[in-house]
């Protein structure tokens, strides 16, 4: 079995009194809902969580205020061309400044139809993978512990 790392990302910006997460609509393999979410890249987990956030959403290095390890990782499996392959995504918590905007056109390989910061109960309800949903709520119970 071939294991690939990578980045599971829940970003969220205070808006409105309140915080609002990053959700993004999927059209590329399937289609659905999901969090940012990609390879690792140059062997760093700090940079491919920036380089994911600039091609999935549009969002700028400068727009990122702090970037948080969480305690969970996103794990999965699935068959690819007769092979077995597992995911091992660690999950991060990042900070965007309110006045960052989605921007999904510049994405190079086209995965997205568009994205929101949105409450956290409409992301929640919107996403499609259980294993997402959960990494959701352990950042809103970190994000709550902290205030």
């Amino acid at each position: 079995m071939r294991t690939e790392k990578g980045v599971a990302i829940i970003a969220y910006k205070e808006s409105r009194g309140s915080n609002r997460f990053l959700v993004l609509k999927r059209t590329k393999n399937w289609e659905g809902w999901e969090i940012p979410k990609g390879h690792l890249e140059e062997d760093d987990y700090r940079k491919t969580v920036e380089i994911e956030l600039s091609e999935e959403a549009g969002i700028d290095e400068s727009d990122i205020e702090s970037i948080e390890g969480l305690d969970s990782d996103l794990e999965w499996s699935f068959e690819d061309e007769g092979g077995k392959v597992k995911r091992e995504y660690r999950g991060f918590l990042v900070k965007i400044s309110e006045e960052a905007f989605v921007d999904v056109s510049g994405n190079p390989s086209d995965e997205h139809e568009t994205g929101f910061f949105m409450k956290y109960e409409d992301v929640e309800s919107l996403l499609t993978y259980d294993n997402q949903r959960e990494l959701l709520d352990e950042a809103v119970t970190h994000l709550k512990s902290l205030a």
